[in-house]
C-alpha cells in the first residue's frame, strides 16, 4: 500500500516538475526578448506577471484533470491505508539480495 502511495505521490512531483520546468524555460526566453527590445524594471516585472498567470491557467488547462486523477487516486490509497492499516504483528522478510545494486 506504501508503495503505490509513493508511486503516485511521485508522479504528482514529477508532474509538477515539468510544469515548473516549462514556466521557467518560457520566463527565461520571455526575459531576454523583453530586454532586447528595451522594456525593463518593474514594466517588465508587470508584464512577466501576467505572463506566469497566463501559463498558470493554461497548465492546469491541459494538466488539470491528470492532475485530479492523481490526487484522486492517492487521497484514496491514503484513506485506505488509513482505514485498513497493516498490523504491526505481522513479520516484513527482508531479502538482502534486493538491496544489493548490481550492474
Amino acid at each position: 500500500m506504501q508503495s503505490i502511495f509513493d508511486t503516485l505521490l511521485s508522479f504528482i512531483l514529477m508532474l509538477l516538475g515539468f510544469i515548473v520546468a516549462a514556466v521557467a524555460f518560457v520566463e527565461v526566453a520571455a526575459r531576454a526578448v523583453l530586454s532586447s527590445i528595451g522594456i525593463h524594471g518593474q514594466f517588465q516585472t508587470v508584464l512577466l506577471l501576467c505572463l506566469l498567470c497566463a501559463l498558470i491557467v493554461v497548465a492546469f488547462r491541459i494538466f488539470g484533470r491528470l492532475l485530479a486523477v492523481l490526487l484522486t487516486a492517492a487521497f484514496v490509497v491514503y484513506l485506505l491505508h488509513a482505514l485498513l492499516g497493516v498490523p504491526p504483528n505481522i513479520p516484513v522478510r527482508e531479502n538482502s539480495s534486493e538491496k544489493a545494486i548490481t550492474l
